[in-house]
């Protein structure tokens, strides 16, 4: 899914307008077959939101635009406009009536000689403040947008406070920051630099959050974390969405600056403006460290970006024994990882619903359970769900989890009892302050450590769940060494699935994903201590996504592992696979590497190589990659 925009009249973007005295006259009306041409090659199915900008209210036809659209598909429509046209009585309840459910308001500020000087448009403040009022009491969500500038730095928490005490409710305020390239040279001096810029975003996203307003920036290529002088650190989503759009933008003109050499975000940020930094140098960016980027949280700020949520997974492996599928009982969790790819604001999911899915899944063939999370053990009925599994007929059933509930023996043993026979917990560093600093949990690694301890006692086969990263890489060999001498195989078996962060959904910061080539030799050392210690490892090929070549194709690191890989149902929609992946004596066993990896560092490292694979290895089911290009060409709002 997708959003799409149209221009109603050329050379007008309402946020831009401080800029451009003039832009009435370069107002050029787009007639309605020119707006269906723009939009020839969105699908109406895939289109989330349409909308509508460049002055809409001010076309004589907008309304038959709106029915000629709604009679081709389209179904959900946005207005990105000034407030003045709305203030005729009845226009915004008409508007709803057309599938206008989104109206995006720009304005200046709250003082008169503010706002008119911001939207360069002499004596329609009045109107446009009626617009407003008039947008609140209907139907549609109303966004404020204003444009941040030197002249309206004071306007903005009272504008908001103002539009509170009227009828009716905005949903929230996004700041639109002018993009310098954009701004003619003569307008330039009307610009803050991105430190003032995020001083003023702080100040005005908290005073929204105090008032339960959405909050944002207008554009997601908002400003650059390195110059943002640490006030947004809170609100740090915003640069990660930076980074994602940026990712696209083939066309943005961007440097790299003596900042970048030493920074976190180095690998996917994309740099500065050219503009900006001819505008305002260099020194107010700073490099920005791990520990400061690892320990940001991602929160949504607003509604307009949706994220999905599946907590049912089914996988295919025709040479397992027992099919498996994985159920999700939650999102949220007592630790907040920063590579993890769970939606943590997703609740606990209702007991009968999961016992449906687990049923469901049981006759569709599925008798190995994987209950996940989140952290599944937060969920209050998680031994009824186990239990109830259980009698359905599941031969296994696997818990992922922390460990940090289960330091609490009973509650353990209460586990077992219900029907328990595989475990799986995460621990990402033998250092007990670098594993408490991952998760974010004080304390937290001297529980999962007990845990396990726990669950060994009381004899269920278990294994560690280890996440690849930039904070951990060079620990491998160390982590190995620990597990065997705190847990050792010879007294009950346990085994080490390793995986390499990665950005399965957009919730995953990508600068804490490493590169297979730097993780390289420090793997294949803790690799190596496996085989000399007699533990079992694995998770690496399949959905893991660390492919044999990554390995040099040394057979002896994935052989064991042939008969059990396991592919999502959607897994062509995540891996990508090179042509000469067919060259490859893996080619049959391997699903490729996560398509945004290769988006954020290519497929230089796919090297196909060749292997004597034992004749006894059962084939498994065929593996094709060739889902959608790498960057889906669309038209995004914004």
């Amino acid at each position: 899914m997708y959003e799409a925009r149209a221009l109603l009249h050329e050379f007008d973007n309402a946020e831009y307008r401080f800029a451009w005295p003039g832009w009435q006259k370069a107002l050029q009306r787009v007639a309605p077959e020119q707006v269906l041409e723009q939009l020839s090659g969105v699908d109406p199915a895939r289109c989330q939101r349409l909308t509508l900008a460049g002055a809409p209210l001010e076309h004589p036809e907008l309304f038959a635009i709106l029915e000629r659209l709604r009679a081709a598909g389209f179904s959900r429509f946005a207005l990105e406009t000034d407030a003045a046209g709305l203030s005729v009585p009845g226009r915004a309840e008409k508007l709803a009536r057309l599938g206008v459910e989104d109206l995006f308001l720009v304005v200046g500020g709250i003082r008169e000689k503010v706002y008119e000087h911001v939207m360069q448009a002499p004596g329609t403040f009045r109107a446009a403040m009626e617009g407003v009022r008039e947008a609140l009491r209907g139907p549609a969500a109303v966004y404020l947008i204003v444009p941040l500038v030197k002249w309206n730095v004071a306007d903005l928490e009272p504008l908001v406070d103002w539009t509170l005490a009227l009828e009716g409710r905005p949903h929230g305020v996004l700041l639109a920051l002018p993009e310098i390239g954009r701004v003619p040279q003569n307008a330039r001096g009307l610009v803050l630099p991105y430190e003032k810029e995020a001083e003023v975003a702080a100040r005005v996203f908290r005073h929204c959050q105090g008032q339960r307003l959405e909050y944002g920036f207008f554009s997601k290529r908002g400003l650059l974390p390195c110059a943002s002088g640490g006030h947004l650190e809170r609100f740090a989503s915003v640069f990660w969405e930076r980074m994602q759009f940026m990712r696209h933008q083939k066309d943005a003109e961007l440097v790299r600056v003596p900042a970048c050499e030493s920074c976190s975000l180095a690998k996917t940020c994309q740099g500065a403006e050219r503009a900006y930094v001819e505008t305002f140098g260099t020194s107010e960016m700073k490099p920005v460290a791990l520990e400061v980027s690892g320990n940001w949280k991602l929160r949504k700020l607003n509604s307009l970006e949706k994220r999905d949520f599946t907590h049912v997974s089914p996988f295919s492996n025709e040479a397992a024994e027992n099919p498996m599928a994985l159920v999700r009982v939650n999102g949220h969790c007592n630790m907040s990882c920063s590579f993890c790819f769970v939606d943590r604001t997703v609740p606990d999911f209702d007991t009968d619903d999961l016992l449906e899915e687990i049923r469901g899944l049981f006759q569709r063939g599925a008798r190995h359970l994987v209950l996940s999370g989140g952290e599944p053990t937060i969920h209050p009925d998680l031994p009824r769900i186990i239990r109830t599994a259980k009698e359905m007929g599941y031969r296994v059933i696997e818990l992922h989890s922390n460990g940090v509930r289960s330091a609490d023996w009973d509650y353990a043993k209460s586990l077992v009892d219900a029907g328990v026979d595989q475990l799986t917990v995460s621990l990402h560093s033998a250092n007990p302050a670098k594993s408490d600093e991952i998760t974010r949990l004080p304390h937290a690694f001297e529980k999962t450590v007990q845990a396990m301890h726990h669950f060994r006692k009381l004899g269920v086969e278990t294994k560690f769940a280890h996440v690849i990263t930039e904070y951990n890489y060079r620990e491998l060999p160390r982590t190995v060494e620990f597990l065997r001498s705190e847990f050792p195989p010879e007294e009950a078996y346990f085994s080490i699935c390793f995986a390499i962060a990665q950005p399965i959904s957009d919730l995953v910061f990508s600068w804490v994903i490493p590169r297979f080539t730097e993780v390289k030799p420090y793997f294949k050392q803790a690799l190596d201590l496996c085989l000399a210690c007699g533990i079992g490892f694995g998770g690496m090929i399949g959905q893991g996504g660390y492919p044999p070549c990554m390995l040099d194709g040394e057979l002896k690191y994935y052989e064991t592992n042939l008969t059990n890989i396991f592919t999502s149902e959607d897994h062509d929609q995540q891996f990508y696979k090179a042509e000469r992946c067919r060259e490859c004596s893996f080619d049959a066993w391997c699903v490729g590497v996560r398509r945004d990896y290769v988006e954020y560092y290519g497929d230089s490292e796919i090297a196909p190589f060749h292997a004597e694979i034992p004749l006894s290895t059962p084939m498994p089911p065929a593996i094709v990659v060739n889902g959608p290009p790498l960057v889906e060409l669309g038209t995004k709002a914004r």
